[in-house]
């Protein structure tokens, strides 16, 4: 639980979203982080194909946009929604089939509008892990959700952008395994810091 303002200065209680450890949270962002780059850090020839795939993979993007509508639709259904709880069916209902009109009438560019739906998703998760935790190297995580927010919002909204990101990183193996490296000592970071650093409530 943590306070805030609501107007006329009265204060109320809102309820944390998620309850998760900063420990876990840092050590699953971190393998993911490392098995994201790995393979592009050492094989990048080989990755490059895939990669470039990734923007207009329709098979994979109705199945981003349907964990992504899953997630939302059961978010509503668990979340403290104010003043409009009494219309949390309803909007399930127009959450759930506006997931499902996405993959069928939108296909263009549909994994990375997903992609960005689930970064979204995800900043919250790692927000309310970080929340009061004492440690200073909350930050790294704190940092990466707000970059998850841009990045989401980038996505969801001018989803070629990340075509053309790609086409950048990947016009030398040199150039995507100098993007690469990065994400994998970040992984790793991350990892270290979820044993023997971050608290596990």
């Amino acid at each position: 639980m943590f306070m805030g303002f609501r107007g006329g200065g009265a204060i109320r209680i809102f309820p944390m979203t998620y309850f998760v450890s900063l420990k876990w949270t840092a050590i699953i962002i971190g393998l993911l982080a490392i098995a994201g780059h790995l393979p592009l850090a050492l094989a990048p020839v080989r990755f490059t194909p895939v990669l470039k795939s990734l923007p207009r993979n329709y098979p994979l993007g109705v199945g981003l946009m349907l964990a992504a509508t899953l997630w939302f639709v059961v978010l509503t259904g668990l979340m403290d929604l104010g003043e409009i709880s009494n219309m949390r069916i309803q909007l399930m209902i127009v959450w759930a089939a506006g997931g499902i009109l996405m993959a069928i009438f939108v296909p263009a560019f549909l994994a990375a509008r997903a992609l960005g739906c689930l970064l979204l998703l995800g900043a919250a998760v790692v927000l309310d892990a970080t929340f009061l935790a004492l440690t200073p190297w909350r930050y790294l995580l704190t940092l990466l959700a707000y970059w998850w927010v841009i990045a989401g919002m980038v996505l969801v909204y001018s989803p070629h952008l990340w075509r053309d990101a790609i086409h950048y990183a990947t016009q030398t193996p040199q150039r995507l395994r100098a993007f690469s490296w990065p994400g994998v000592v970040y992984g790793v970071v991350l990892i270290v810091l979820g044993i023997f650093v971050y608290p596990a409530s």
